[in-house]
Parts: structure tokens; sequence; C-alpha cells
């Protein structure tokens, strides 16, 4: 059964009326789309289905049938800066809409995923592309219905889960609205705002605190200690062996242990 847009843009209104809804059935990827695409407003693409999807710093993201794909797209001033902890702040508001559609028990993994029981339900790939006449925004969000085929043969700490595992889906229409709710949400905040959000609201939520983890660095060195929160720019607290780390998204990944 395919997405209905109408159904979608009039869950949107009022507040986000003049945003234009795109549903497709099978897609490369929802971020390359819009990446394409003239964004003369804001734009919402909806997807059941995507050949080739990807996470962070480029890695895979199997998207078969049995997930919903939504990216948000808009224009943003050339050379605007866009805050490092904006990935966290839209998977805030994803939980936080979630739980308002009777899903609970979803939790943040930083930083950009979403888990239930320690694997992976949802997650978040933010992205700015130069394109003429200028540069765009793109929120990209995954989110499994199933659990996907592979889930069994991956490690411990790669696990994923499907609401239908969950025990709760409901309409995909709903659930596409939640989606680029949280990134229209968040994605029109300023950084003092998202500052604000990381204190307060991200501690709720934290499925990494007080927890001892594993992180695997870009450069190949490993650490291993207890997380504890998040800075307001979006950075992982690592309580070491060797005293307090402060760990950025970008050049590093948490691996096993937390779960």
């Amino acid at each position: 059964m395919t997405l209905d847009p109408r159904e979608i843009t009039e869950h949107l209104r009022p507040r986000w009326a003049h945003v234009a809804v795109e549903c497709l059935g099978r897609v490369d990827s929802t971020n390359d789309w819009l990446a394409r695409a003239a964004l003369k407003r804001p734009t919402v693409v909806a997807a059941e289905e995507q050949t080739m999807g990807r996470g962070r710093r480029e890695r895979r993201w199997a998207s078969p049938p049995g997930g919903i794909y939504v990216s948000v797209g808009w224009q943003i001033r050339p050379g605007a800066s866009i805050p490092t902890a904006l990935p966290l702040a839209v998977a805030v508001y994803l939980c936080e809409g979630l739980d308002a559609l009777g899903i609970s028990g979803v939790s943040l993994k930083w930083p950009n995923d979403l888990v239930v029981n320690g694997a992976k339900l949802a997650g978040v790939l933010v992205e700015c592309v130069d394109r003429a006449p200028g540069r765009s925004l793109l929120i990209g969000m995954g989110l499994n219905l199933e659990t996907p085929s592979e889930a069994a043969e991956l490690p411990a700490d790669r696990r994923a889960i499907g609401l239908a595992d969950v025990g709760v889906i409901p309409a995909r229409e709903a659930l596409v609205t939640a989606a680029a709710s949280a990134a229209l949400e968040a994605g029109s905040l300023e950084e003092r705002t998202i500052s604000a959000l990381m204190r307060q609201r991200w501690p709720v939520h934290d499925a990494l605190a007080g927890r001892a983890c594993t992180i695997e660095q870009a450069n190949g060195e490993t650490l291993h200690g207890v997380a504890d929160g998040v800075t307001e720019g979006g950075a992982l607290r690592l309580d070491t062996a060797d005293g307090l780390r402060i760990l950025w998204s970008g050049e590093c990944r948490v691996r096993g242990g937390w779960e």
C-alpha cells in the first residue's frame, strides 16, 4: 500500500502547511533525491525502500522493504553554520514523537541512533549539499517497521529491531509525520536552544549514560570508559582511566559493551 502524501500534508498542518510532501515506493536514497531537487520550499520525501541508503561516514545502510525512510530538506544561506548537535536534537524530537504515538521504551544511543533494548530501531543522518543555485540542509531518518532479516547475523553492538517486535505499529503516514516534524522542529532551532535541549532533554532518553563503552576512533585507537552524557555541542563525555575525554561523532563510533 502506497503512502498517502495528502494525509501526511494534513497531519503537518497548520504549523508546517507550507512544506511540500512527496511519497515514493522505491528510491536510491531519500537524501540523494532531495539533493537533486530544486528546493523552492521545504520538502519532505518518504519512501518504502532505498537501494543505496547510507549512514554516517558513508557507511551503507540496509534499507529493504519493511521500513520507512524519510528526508526533509530546505535551502540555507551560503556559509550558514550547522549546529554540531543538530543530529542529536532531531533524535530527541523523533524519540518524543514516537512516544506520543504509543511507542514506549525507545532511548537514544549517541550520536544518532534510536534503540530499544540495545537494538537499533531508527537512525538520523544530517548533511549539507552545495548545489546551484545555493546550499541545502538535508535531514534523513530511517525507521524499521519489521526487524531486518540480517539482524540475527549482526554482532551484539549492531543488532536491529522493528516496530513489529516492539508491539506497536502506528499508521505509516503518522510515522512519516513524526519523522518530518522532528526534522523541521529541530532544524528551526537556534544553536543556544539546541544547547539547552542537550542539557535538559537528551539525559531523559540517554541509553549510554553510566554504561561502560568501547569507542573506536577513526585513527584506529580504542578507548574504554563510562559514558557521562553529552556536552552542549553534542560531544560524548567518556570517563576513562586516564581522565575525561570529549569525543566527537565525526571522529569515532560506539562499539560493543554498552548494550
